[in-house]
């Protein structure tokens, strides 16, 4: 009887830990949606100056002490009052109509109204290679380039409330528009509570190890893309779900890797192949001195760079680190955002082998063990024995457009036009020679949409405003000489990505050419990036970019005419079967 009663105590002790941890995490959901509803949407001159990394953290802390929801409303109206004074959390019988008299001044006679755009997102971000030119985010009346800045003609009402039950019987009511004059938003915040939050704010302890540290993390990030994401539409992810899974892994993570797998596997699941997760304090891209794929259903070698190395092209790895070695690479999958499984492979082929400068991995084949040691930082040597160019059988063209420069191809025009059959090989990322198009196209380009930024004044993707349209039109017109008589071929797999999509998207959209190989990545435009605390960031696609006939591009990417698998028997004979594929169809 008395098993029986320890057995009993310890089970409801372990039910009674559950039940906490999961009212836990309803609290700091709730605490995150009023979050990120105040740091985009919320126009107060103290929202827009606050530190908001450590205020999610500061807030995560905060909000992991109470124990009841009127505890969490006690707690949300003393985090949100010095910088959002106008903000109101309750319960939902305490629920009343928002008194608009609190944040109208009894004068307006030289105030203006103030309210936030969205152009994608600005606010929070980082400037990603001169991306961040294409984004921006502002409060109108707010800036110094004069009262009448605008990101684009409209405006939300005076009054307009933010009001959402953020967890089950707790509300929030947040202005979205507010007076202001040339000193401070109305109504301004009690200054004493502002500086007390602010050195609150300074001793934020920012270390991976700490439990609000990590739910702070997941909170900006959540954040981020539930507001600003453009591909929820097509990804169909249920985000909230993911969110809550994250939230309850930090509680079982102790270390700033554990954090940073976190993040990635958060992140997977929105299947964008632009979203890249790390830290600066991990440097794990070194390699050994061998590259692999799965091929025919088998880990198979497809590179070896160290010639005493016990180990041959073609030959198949059972075991990584003495597990299976499909298990291992699902591990790594579990972690990569992919819009396709082309991009997912390519990813996972390298980040399967990366690891710290001089750490050990062993890789099993034919049940022996081989110990290779990471030492280059290079993830594909067989790329520098490639040729920019080539002929082939004195009448088609080989260009590999991943390694070839526009001042490359421009000298080589003259013998492209001799050529019957030009190859374009773009597995990989072109160097910056679009104008090559321009020789294959009769007509001037017309379509004037396909890249496009959202405009957004409203919070979780409500009544998006139309989108800010872009294209190449000013650059793509055709140019002399003509080489769109000849029999062209392009080449593709997927690691083309991004900007190598959008070259292939003429050549699909205005059929160009016949393509051959695998589908592309399913990813374009430009990309966002945001800083997380602790060194962390996060880039990720921030636009939305169609084919050029309007239909859907993320995650189908450009796709072949003709399809070409690799095989195991061409691996180990050493031949390149996509270009086989593609010299067969220029011939004939």
């Amino acid at each position: 009887m008395k098993k029986y009663l320890i057995f009993f105590l310890i089970s409801f002790a372990a039910l009674t830990a559950c039940v906490s941890t999961e009212q836990k995490t309803e609290n700091l959901i709730a605490f995150a949606k009023a979050y990120g509803y105040i740091k985009y949407f919320h126009p107060s001159d103290e929202a827009s100056q606050i530190d908001w990394l450590k205020f999610a953290i500061y807030g995560a802390q905060e909000i992991e002490k109470c124990r009841t929801k009127a505890d969490v409303v006690e707690t949300m109206n003393r985090l949100f009052q010095p910088i959002a004074p106008s903000v109101i959390f309750s319960l939902s019988e305490k629920l009343t109509e928002y008194d608009i008299k609190k944040i109208t001044p009894e004068n307006t006679n030289g105030y203006h109204l103030t309210y936030w755009q969205h152009l994608g997102v600005q606010f929070g971000m980082n400037d990603f290679n001169g991306h961040q030119n294409l984004y921006s985010s502002l409060r109108v009346n707010r800036t110094k380039e004069g009262q009448d800045k605008q990101l684009f003609a409209y405006h939300p009402l005076f009054g307009n409330i933010i009001s959402k039950e953020i967890s089950k019987g707790i509300y929030c009511q947040i202005p979205q528009v507010l007076y202001c004059n040339k000193l401070n938003t109305f109504p301004k915040a009690n200054i004493d509570l502002l500086n007390q939050l602010n050195e609150e704010l300074k001793n934020c302890d920012v270390k991976a190890e700490n439990l609000s540290f990590r739910l702070g993390n997941i909170i900006t990030t959540f954040n981020v893309f539930q507001h600003f994401y453009p591909y929820f539409d097509v990804v169909k992810v249920d985000w909230k779900v993911e969110f809550k899974k994250a939230l309850t892994r930090c509680y079982s993570d102790k270390t700033a890797r554990n954090h940073l797998l976190t993040l990635k596997k958060f992140t997977a699941p929105l299947k964008d192949g632009h979203i890249w997760v790390e830290c600066r304090y991990f440097r794990d891209y070194s390699n050994p001195p061998i590259t692999w794929e799965w091929i025919e259903n088998q880990l198979v070698i497809t590179g070896v760079y160290k010639d005493s190395l016990d180990i041959k092209i073609g030959d198949i790895v059972s075991k990584i680190n003495g597990q299976n070695a499909r298990d291992y690479f699902n591990a790594i999958n579990a972690g990569i955002s992919a819009g396709t499984k082309g991009w997912l492979n390519y990813r996972a082929n390298t980040e399967s082998l990366q690891g710290e400068f001089g750490t050990k991995l062993i890789v099993t084949i034919n049940n022996k063990p081989i110990e290779l040691t990471r030492y280059s930082s290079y993830s594909n040597p067989e790329a520098w024995s490639k040729k920019s160019d080539s002929i082939i059988n004195d009448s088609i063209y080989y260009i590999n457009l991943d390694l070839i420069s526009t001042d490359a191809i421009k000298s080589l025009i003259p013998k492209l036009v001799k050529s019957k059959a030009i190859i374009c090989d773009l597995r990989g990322y072109p160097r910056s020679n679009p104008e090559f198009i321009r020789h294959f196209l009769k007509t001037e380009d017309t379509v004037s949409a396909w890249m496009q930024v959202p405009r957004i004044v409203y919070p979780d993707q409500e009544r998006i405003l139309g989108y800010a349209k872009y294209n190449w039109k000013g650059m793509m017109k055709p140019m002399k000489p003509f080489l769109g008589d000849k029999k062209i071929v392009f080449i593709i797999d997927g690691s083309a990505i991004s900007y190598a999509e959008s070259y292939m998207g003429y050549i699909e959209g205005y059929h160009l050419a016949t393509i051959v190989g695998q589908p592309t990545a399913g990813t374009n435009g430009n990309v966002n990036t945001f800083d997380l605390a602790g060194g962390y960031s996060i880039r990720f696609t921030g636009m939305k970019v169609l084919k050029h006939n309007g239909s859907q591009h993320h995650g189908i990417g450009i796709l072949p005419n003709i399809f070409v698998n690799k095989t195991i028997r061409g691996i180990k004979e050493g031949r390149d079967e996509f270009l086989e594929k593609a010299i067969e169809i220029a011939q004939h």
